[in-house]
C-alpha cells in the first residue's frame, strides 16, 4: 500500500466511503434502506387471485423475491405503471386493489443480517422527504392504505396515532378510507424508528454534486489527461465510482461541506423540486406565489382580508383546487383562470371519483358553472400574459380579448419538476426527450425496467417518480428491483459506511 505522504489531499483528508448512497429520504428510499439493511421480502403462501402469478410463486416458496427471477414473476401483470417490478411489487402489497379489494399481503419480511449492505440515506430535511412540505390537514389522494411501506400496518399505526395524545387529527381512529397528509408524514418518520433504520439516515442534507470519476481520478473535460497523480487514486484505475458532494447542517446550526466515494447512487428525490413557471413578465415580483403552503402563511399573517381582497389562482390540478378551496374558507374572492375548457376530461380533477373526492369535485362544479358561488370566477381557456408592480395582471383569452385584473395574490400552481441541478445538465440526457427537463409526466428517466439503473450509466439508479411512478404503491417496486442488482453485483460484501464529524446520523 502506497505510504499516505504519495496521497493527494482528499485522501490524506477526512473522506467519507459508502457503497450505496441514496439521495432522497421520501417512502422509496425509506423502502429500499428497509431492504437494504437485511429485510427481504418472501411470499407468505396465501392464495394470491392472479392464477398465472400464483402458479409462478409456488414454484419456489423458499426464495426470497431477491434471489428470484423478477421479469419470469412480472411477466403479463398489467397496472398504472410502465415498470414490471412495480406492478409485480404491487400484486403482492395490493392484490386487486385496482379492482376496490382489500386483501392482505402476499409477501412476508425476514430479517437476516449477513444479506445486509451498507448504505447511506441523504435527505435535505426529516425522513419522510417531501411529505414533510404539504399541507398537513389536506386529505391524501390515494386511499390511506396505499401509503403503506413494508413491515408497518398503515391502518393500524393510523388508528394508534388518532388515539394518542399526540394526535391533532380531525378523524376518529375508526375513519381509515384516507389520511391527512401530515399523518402520513409522521408515519414515514416513524417507520424510520421502527424499523432501526435511524443509523443509516442523515437528514438536512443537500447534495449539490454527482460526478463520476475514474479510478478517483478526475478528468479534465477539455484535454482528457488526469489532473492528479496521487498514487493512492491510480490504484483505482478502471474503478467506475462517483463522487457525491454537498452541505449538511449540523446540530449548531453551522454548514459543512462533505464529500463521499460510493459505486452506486440511487437517485429517489421525488417530484417537488422547483415550480413550473409560466414565463411571462413580473413571475417573480413578491405576490406571486408557487405554493399552496405560501397562501396559506398569507392568510394566516392577515396579508388578505374579507372582500376587499382578490386571489389569482392558476391552475386546474389538485393544488390550484386546494388554494380555491382555501380561500372560500376564509370567504376571500377568488379568479381561476386556467387553459382548458372547463369540460375537457383531461382536467385531473375530472379523473377522480366523486364519491371518495366529493371535495375536489365541487371544485370542479364550479369551474364548468353548474354551481355559483359568490367569489369565485372561473374564466377558462385564459392565460396570464404579465403581472405587473401594482398588484395587478393582463390575461388573455381564447379569442385573443385582454383582461386587467387588480389582485392582492397571484398563486402560480401549474405543477413541478424535480430539482436534479446536481446532475450534469440537470440529468436532461437521461430522459426519453434528450435535452428537455426531467418530469414525471412528460419526460420520466430511462432505466432498465429490471434493475432501475439509467441507461448508460453503470451504477446510477433511479426510482419514483423520477421514472413516473408517481403514487407510493408503485414507487416501492424500484426498491426490489435495485436490491437484487446490488446483491448480483456483489455489495453483500462492502464494508460499512466511513463515517466523519461533518454527518451525523438523522435525528
Amino acid at each position: 500500500m502506497a505510504d499516505e505522504g504519495d496521497w493527494c489531499q482528499r485522501c490524506r483528508g477526512e473522506q467519507l466511503c459508502s457503497p450505496v448512497v441514496i439521495i432522497g429520504n421520501g417512502p422509496s428510499a425509506m423502502c429500499l434502506s428497509y431492504f437494504l439493511s437485511g429485510h427481504w421480502p418472501y411470499y407468505n403462501g396465501l392464495e394470491h387471485p392472479n392464477s398465472y402469478l400464483q402458479r409462478r410463486l409456488h414454484e419456489t416458496p423458499e426464495k426470497s423475491l431477491v434471489e428470484q427471477d423478477l421479469e419470469y414473476l412480472s411477466e403479463g401483470l398489467e397496472g398504472r405503471s410502465r415498470h414490471p417490478v412495480a406492478l409485480l411489487f404491487d400484486h403482492l402489497q395490493h392484490p386487486n386493489a385496482d379492482q376496490g379489494d382489500r386483501m392482505p399481503t402476499r409477501m412476508g419480511f425476514i430479517k437476516e443480517t449477513a444479506k445486509a449492505i451498507p448504505h447511506m440515506v441523504l435527505g435535505s430535511g426529516l425522513p419522510g422527504g417531501s411529505w414533510w412540505n404539504l399541507d398537513a390537514s389536506v386529505l391524501t389522494l390515494s386511499l390511506g392504505c396505499w401509503m403503506e411501506l413494508p413491515g408497518q400496518d398503515f391502518r393500524e399505526w393510523v388508528a394508534n396515532y388518532r388515539s394518542s395524545k399526540d394526535s391533532v387529527s380531525p378523524f376518529k381512529a375508526h375513519h381509515m378510507d384516507r389520511a391527512t397528509l401530515g399523518e402520513v408524514a409522521r408515519y414515514y418518520q416513524s417507520y424510520v424508528k421502527e424499523k432501526n433504520l435511524e443509523k443509516y439516515f442523515v437528514s438536512h442534507t443537500l447534495v449539490t454534486s454527482v460526478r463520476r470519476l475514474k479510478g478517483k481520478r478526475v478528468v479534465n473535460d477539455e484535454s482528457g489527461e488526469p489532473e492528479t497523480t496521487c498514487k493512492r487514486c491510480t490504484g483505482l484505475e478502471g474503478d467506475n465510482i462517483f463522487e457525491v458532494s454537498g452541505v449538511h447542517k449540523g446540530q449548531c446550526g453551522c454548514d459543512r461541506t462533505f464529500s463521499i466515494i460510493t459505486r452506486n447512487v440511487v437517485m429517489a428525490t421525488g417530484m417537488l423540486g422547483r415550480s413550473n413557471r409560466l414565463d411571462v413578465e413580473g413571475e417573480d415580483l413578491n405576490f406571486i406565489k408557487t405554493k399552496v403552503q405560501d397562501l396559506e402563511a398569507a392568510l394566516q399573517a392577515g396579508d388578505l382580508e374579507g372582500s376587499s381582497s382578490k386571489v389569482l389562482v392558476v391552475g386546474a390540478g389538485l393544488s390550484a383546487a386546494d388554494a380555491i378551496q382555501c380561500c372560500r374558507s376564509a370567504k376571500i374572492p377568488v379568479v381561476h383562470v386556467f387553459r382548458r375548457r372547463a369540460k375537457d376530461p383531461q382536467i385531473a380533477l375530472a379523473r377522480l371519483p366523486k364519491a371518495v373526492y366529493p371535495e375536489y369535485h365541487e371544485v370542479l362544479e364550479l369551474m364548468k358553472g353548474l354551481k355559483e358561488e359568490p367569489g369565485y370566477t372561473p374564466m377558462a381557456q385564459h392565460q396570464v400574459e404579465r403581472f405587473l408592480p401594482d398588484h395587478s395582471a393582463d390575461l388573455v383569452g381564447p379569442d385573443g380579448a385582454r383582461h386587467h385584473l387588480m389582485i392582492s395574490v397571484a398563486a402560480v400552481l401549474i405543477g413541478s419538476l424535480p430539482d436534479l441541478t446536481f446532475l450534469p445538465k440537470e440529468g436532461r440526457s437521461m430522459g426519453f426527450q434528450k435535452d428537455q427537463p426531467i418530469s414525471y409526466k412528460n419526460n420520466p428517466m430511462v432505466v432498465d425496467p429490471y434493475t432501475m439503473e439509467v441507461l448508460g450509466e453503470p451504477g446510477l439508479y433511479a426510482m419514483g417518480p423520477l421514472v413516473g411512478d408517481n403514487f407510493v404503491r408503485f414507487s416501492l417496486g424500484g426498491a426490489l428491483a435495485i436490491t437484487k442488482h446490488l446483491v448480483s453485483k456483489g455489495c453483500l460484501h462492502g464494508k460499512p459506511p466511513k463515517m466523519c464529524k461533518t454527518l451525523k446520523k438523522s435525528d
